[in-house]
Parts: C-alpha cells; sequence; structure tokens
C-alpha cells in the first residue's frame, strides 16, 4: 500500500501500528522498480518510494539491500515480508542495522530500504593536495588497500570512494569521525600551460577542531 502524506508522521512518531518503509530505490531500472512495487503491493507493505540517492556508505560490492530500523522496532514478520521481496529481485537478503543518527533517521515505526548502487572501481591519485585551506599546506597519500596516510604524520585512517564522492575516515580513540567530498574534473591555468585537474570539495561541515584537515579541499593536477 503506497503512502504519500507521510511527513508529520515521519518527523514526530509513527502515525498508526502499521509500519512505514521508506524505500531508497533510485539504483534499480524501470524494470526492476515495476518488479519492487508489485512485490510490496501483493507483501501488502505500507511503503514510500523516495528518489534521493541512497549514502554512499551504504553502497556494498555486496549481495545484500540494507534496511534500517529503529531500535525498538522488532517486527519479524514485516522483514522476512521484506527480504522476499529484496530476493524477488535477485539480492541473497537483507543487512539489517539499528538507525545511529548518521545519514537517516526516522521515528519508531518507520524502516528505511536502501538498494545498493554499484561500486565504481576508478584509478584514484595517489597523493591528493590540501586546496582552499587555512592550514598550511599539506598532502594526503591514498593508499590501494584503502588507507590514507596524511605525509609525514602518524595521522591515518581508511577511505571509500563511489563515484563521484570520496569519504575520509578517522578513529579519534573516543570515536569516528568522517568526511564527504564531491570531485569535479576540471582544467587549471599553470605556468606549463594548461593542465587537466581534479577537485575534492567538502560536503560536510568545516569545523572540525580534531582533525582540522577534514575543513579543507583536497585536489590533484595532472602532468598531461
Amino acid at each position: 500500500m503506497r503512502l504519500w502524506s507521510l511527513v508529520g508522521c515521519v518527523l514526530l512518531s509513527a502515525c498508526s501500528t502499521h509500519p512505514v518503509v521508506h524505500v531508497f530505490h533510485s539504483s534499480l531500472d524501470d524494470t526492476e522498480q515495476k518488479i519492487l512495487v508489485s512485490q510490496l503491493e501483493q507483501a501488502n507493505i505500507n511503503y514510500v518510494l523516495n528518489d534521493l540517492a541512497v549514502p554512499v556508505e551504504y553502497n556494498s560490492d555486496s549481495d545484500t539491500v540494507r534496511l534500517n530500523r529503529f531500535p525498538a522496532d522488532q517486527n519479524d514478520v514485516l522483514i522476512s515480508q521484506l527480504s522476499e521481496v529484496v530476493q524477488a529481485l535477485g539480492y541473497s537478503g537483507l543487512d539489517v542495522q539499528e538507525f545511529n543518527g548518521e545519514y537517516h533517521r526516522f521515528s519508531e515505526g518507520n524502516y528505511g530500504l536502501y538498494f545498493p548502487g554499484e561500486l565504481t572501481q576508478v584509478a584514484l591519485p595517489e597523493v591528493v593536495f590540501s586546496h582552499n585551506c587555512a592550514l598550511d599546506a599539506f598532502q594526503i597519500e591514498l593508499k590501494t588497500t584503502g588507507d590514507w596516510l596524511l605525509t609525514d604524520t602518524m595521522t591515518q585512517g581508511k577511505w571509500l570512494y563511489n563515484h563521484p564522492y570520496l569519504t575520509l575516515i578517522w578513529d579519534s580513540g573516543q570515536g569516528t569521525i568522517q568526511q564527504a567530498y564531491q570531485v569535479t574534473s576540471h582544467t587549471v591555468q599553470t605556468r606549463f600551460g594548461e593542465k587537466p585537474a581534479a577537485t575534492y570539495q567538502v560536503m560536510g561541515h568545516r569545523s572540525y577542531a580534531a582533525i582540522p584537515i577534514f575543513n579543507c579541499d583536497l585536489q590533484v593536477i595532472y602532468a598531461g
């Protein structure tokens, strides 16, 4: 059963005893979306289709679909139904997680179902340089192992990439901090002429005190 007017309900609390599933389906093609809707309707699941992109961090190279739920929601029947829905689309099942305040969060009685996009395999630069930054110039090494290192320091962490988004993750010892960047390809004028470049622009806030390098854009200028 598709629902249309749920904004107030989502922001406050579940409007009824019937759970609502918010389906993020932008990675599915037209045929897959038709199958999805048919399966949801057949299972008599209350749902809302959401065209927003799935958060980069929810994408995976596995064949499961992320399902976020409120900690108090333990609806095994609904989870079983949704597992059958995603299996009809060729996925192996669900990756069930609790809402923890990151990226997307709904109130009790509301679930988030996120169909992952494909992880694009690209060749990232080995080193990116600070840009649009109040700090002294620095550079970050992007290792093929998925690790990043602030050159000539012990500061390091993990990186994720799903075109056009780069995410740097750092463990402070008290918790994880991450910054997302959107890459733009362009050209810049240098003393050697016009050169291709890529700028990774900060998408989050620029007020990290614990790791101020996350407040800066990053850039690489290619020789060719």
